[in-house]
This record gives structure tokens, sequence and C-alpha cells, in this order.
């Protein structure tokens, strides 16, 4: 009875087959109708993207005082969602990164003579954001007098030198006395004027050890003006350009000033001596820079001339005809043949902060200007200084490609098309001593045997003594030499396809002084 009860119990009845099926149907309707759902929800229109914030907070040392003039440089962590943003930071530290996009941002500070600070932020900060610098500030001031005995009132007083990325400047009190504060290692140069007077420029020096700095007494004098006119390469006038008159040895106080409508300047007061006069605006280049012997009281006339910057443009291709990207393509200037190299005073910018400058900011433009092949290889290089120019390329694991003389015009434009960057040949081994020890820092030189007259190709051999050689194809011979050891060469290697490494075996001069001999001298047996 109990196992047909219980049978009976658990035969589903009519309505609760009917309640089941409801409710499987409900279920299956409901697991049918979600796909829809969800359709429907991804039919809708996306959230709104946040709009941009700004970012402020405050530089200060390690003792919690704040820097002026630090460079603030943020970019994203997800480097391919945005652009990199600057700022420099107020009297009072204070800086803004403005309209940044909400998410990770990586933030790097730095101050002359402090130490850099780099971290992650995620954007918007609930709080003013304090980035605390390695070091600690000091302040250097003192008095500015028209005589010994008087001080001047309201004078110019501008601090540079090659620790500080910009030159700061503040004006003395009712009593002749300034300060500049925050201030890191390094050497400083500092000077006074007002009206036409103008003090020498006196220097201070801070290190580790420095502590107190005496008061700076800065004494005006009878100062110098150059006056002039810029012009470009066609005898147009040009507003607009930056005058700078620099003192021979450059004291890194340039005294700076900006033409007018009809390219006319007049700049100073400067204590008597040896000058230098340069003028730079966008898009041109400077022929000529004037040197002046500047006397008290006089005004000297000076005439500047800019060119029009030239451009050269073109693709980079390998030896396959594939566009190579992110390839350095640099012209380099010349002067009867050789490289020119032209020197600015201050100090030159981070590599990341170089990159977000505009054209003829780090150096002056024409002497050495570099740029990066996009995806496609393509890449132009502006601000070109007419004359006689070199093209490099320098691409990874390739051959340097040059082609020398580019003759440029002012205000040319020249599309040089595809160039070609062979790969070339790998030439690779190792330099071991007779006992079979590794030669580190050993000079291996590659000397092509066909043509003379090209120079060798010089490496140096690694701490394992390994070295590696790229050439173009064809047959050289190897020299390799090392401190204490005789010289070994190799000859007849061939460059091409894939050859295999050599080994050089160095005798010690000692034994090769008692008449031993390298267990291989002379041509040895590549290794396999």
């Amino acid at each position: 009875m109990r196992s047909a009860s219980t049978h009976r119990r658990a035969r589903p009845t009519f309505l609760t087959v009917a309640a089941l099926m409801l409710v499987a149907g409900c279920g299956l309707a409901c697991r049918r109708h979600q796909p829809r759902r969800d359709a429907a929800a991804d039919a809708r229109p996306a959230a709104k993207t946040l709009p941009p914030v700004d970012l402020v907070g405050v530089v200060q040392d390690s003792a919690g005082v704040p820097l002026p003039d630090a460079l603030v440089i943020a970019w994203p962590k997800d480097k391919h969602a945005g652009s990199v943003v600057q700022a420099r930071s107020n009297p009072e530290g204070r800086f803004a990164l403005t309209h940044l996009r909400p998410g990770t941002w990586t933030l790097l500070a730095e101050a002359a003579g402090f130490g850099t600070l780099e971290i992650d932020r995620a954007v918007p900060e609930a709080e003013s954001l304090v980035l605390a610098l390695e070091g600690e500030g000091r302040s250097l001031g003192g008095l500015v007098l028209r005589t010994p005995t008087r001080p001047e009132p309201g004078a110019n007083v501008v601090l540079g030198g090659p620790s500080l990325r910009w030159s700061r400047e503040t004006v003395a009190d009712s009593h002749g006395v300034f300060s500049f504060a925050g201030l890191g290692l390094g050497q400083f140069s500092i000077r006074a004027a007002h009206g036409r007077l103008v003090s020498a420029t006196a220097s201070q020096l801070i290190e580790e050890s420095t502590h107190h700095l005496a008061p700076v007494r800065l004494l005006l004098g009878s100062g110098a003006f150059v006056a002039g006119q810029v012009r470009d390469d066609m005898g147009r006038n040009l507003p607009g350009a930056t005058v700078d008159v620099l003192t021979m040895p450059s004291d890194d106080l340039p005294v700076t000033c900006q033409t007018d409508q009809d390219g006319k300047f007049t700049v100073g007061p400067m204590r008597p001596g040896h000058y230098q006069v340069i003028a730079r605006l966008e898009g041109h280049v400077l022929l000529d820079a004037p040197e002046l012997l500047l006397s008290a009281g006089s005004t000297v006339r000076a005439a500047l001339r800019l060119a029009r910057g030239a451009l050269v443009s073109g693709r980079v291709l390998d030896q396959d005809g594939l566009a190579m990207g992110a390839v350095p393509v640099s012209v380099v200037g010349l002067v009867s043949g050789r490289d020119e190299v032209l020197v600015l005073p201050g100090a030159l910018p981070t590599a990341s902060e170089a990159a977000e400058l505009p054209l003829g900011s780090v150096a002056r433009p024409g002497s050495i200007r570099t740029a990066l092949s996009d995806a496609q290889g393509h890449f132009e290089l502006r601000g070109l200084a007419p004359g006689r120019s070199r093209l490099e390329v320098s691409a990874t694991d390739k051959l340097p490609l040059q082609r020398e003389p580019l003759l440029l015009a002012p205000g040319d434009a020249r599309d040089l098309g595809d160039l070609v960057v062979p790969t070339g040949v790998l030439l690779s081994g190792q330099v071991l001593d007779q006992d079979g020890h590794v030669l580190p820092g050993a000079q291996v030189e590659a000397h092509p045997v066909e043509r003379r007259a090209r120079p060798p190709v010089r490496v140096t051999s690694d701490p394992q003594g390994q070295f590696a050689i790229r050439v173009p194809v064809g047959e050289y011979s190897l020299a390799a030499q090392a401190k204490d050891h005789a010289p070994q060469a190799i000859s007849a290697v061939r460059a091409f396809g894939r050859p295999d490494p050599v080994e050089f075996r160095l005798a010690s001069r000692a034994a090769s002084a008692d008449g031993g001999s390298s267990p291989a001298r002379g041509m040895p047996a590549p290794r396999r």
C-alpha cells in the first residue's frame, strides 16, 4: 500500500502539469524576450562622454615651500587617447592643466636644480594635487644701487643662467631690495636695469653645501643700446621677429625685444663690451649674426637678415619597397663641407617637452632639423637653412642612408621622392684572448676591400666580447685590437646573405714579445 500510495502522490495531476507548463512557458518566454531587451538596450544611445576637466595643484620642495616656474607635463596613460598637456607654475607654485579627458594620466614635474617626479593620477582629482620634488629651495636676494650709497627703487631685476629653463624677473621695492625664492642647485646669473642704466652681471653658485646666501649688490651704470631692422632674403621687413643681444662669452642673460610693424627694433640697456646680435622668426633662418663692440652711452646700428626656410619631403622605404614608419630623417646644414653647429644660451627642454614645442623653439632653425616618418613612410622637414646640406636617414637594423650635397634655395620646397634604405649585411663575431677569455671593449674595424676610399666601420665589443657590424654587400677585411694585446686581421670576409660569425684570438703583447704566437694568426676559420 505504501508503495502504491507513494506512487499516487508522485503522479502529477492535470492541474500540476498545467501549472508546470505555464511556469516553463513563462521562463522560455522570458528567456526569448531577454535578447530582445539587450538588443534594445544596445540600440539606445551610449552614455555621454564626460566633458574635459582641469587638474590644478601646487609644486613644492621637500620642505613644503612652493616652487615657481616648475614645468608640469601630463599625457594620457593610454598614449593614443590624447596629446601632451603642459603647464608652468606661478610665483606661488600653483599650476593648472586644462581640458584633460577623464581617465588616468601620467604627470611629470620638474624644476631646475630639483629631483624630477613622475606619478599617475586619476582625472578628475577630488582635491588640489600636491607635487613634492626632492630637494630644498633657497632664496637669492640683494640690493640695487644707483650710487654705492643710494638705492634704486623700481629697478627691474632679471635672473637667468644654465640652471633655469626660463629667466625670472622681479622689481626692486621702495628700498631697492629684491628677492628670488624657490631656487634649486646650479649656476645663476643676475642683472638689474632701470631706464638707460644697467648693472654688471653677477654670478651665484648654489651647491648642496650652500646654506645662507649673502645679498647681491647690483650697482647701476650708463648702458648702451642696439638699434636696427630685420629683413628677409628678398629685402622685406619682418615684423614680430625676436632680437637677442648676447654677451661674448655668453652670460645666459640675453637682452631681448620684438621688431615692430616695420621690422625695426631698439634693445638695451647693456654694459659696455663685446656682443653678438641674432634674430629669429618661425619659418625663417638667420643668415648672419653681427658682432658689436658697445661703449657706455652709445647706440649702435645693426642690420639683420633672415632667409625664408626651405622645405624637404619624401618617403622612406625598405629595400623590398615597404613603407617604414617612425624613422628619423635629418637635414644637417653644412658650412664649407662641415656640420654647422650652433649654440644658444639657456637650458634645454626635456624630450617630452621638446616634442610639443613649436618649430624653432629648441635650436636656431636651419642647423639640424629632424622629423619622424609616418606610418606610410612620409616625412616633411620645414625651416631648413638655404645652402649646402646633407640628408641622413637612420633606421634601426638598417644601413644609414646619406644624400649629399642637398642644395636648397630660400623658400625652396623639395620633394625627394622615395628614399630606399638598404638592409645591408651583419658581420658578427667575438673577440677572445689566446686562452679563450672574452675581451670586452676591443676595437673592431671592417675595411672594404674593393673601395679603399670608403672609410672603415668601427664598433666596440660588448661585455661578452661580441660585436656586430652592419655593412653594405661586398668583401671586407676585419681587424681587432685591444689594450695590452697584439692586433689581428682577417682578410677576404664576404658580406653576403648571412655570413657565419668570426672569432678573433688576440695574443698578449708579452707573449708576442717572447716569441709566442696567437693560436689563430692570420685568417682564423669562422665559427659555425
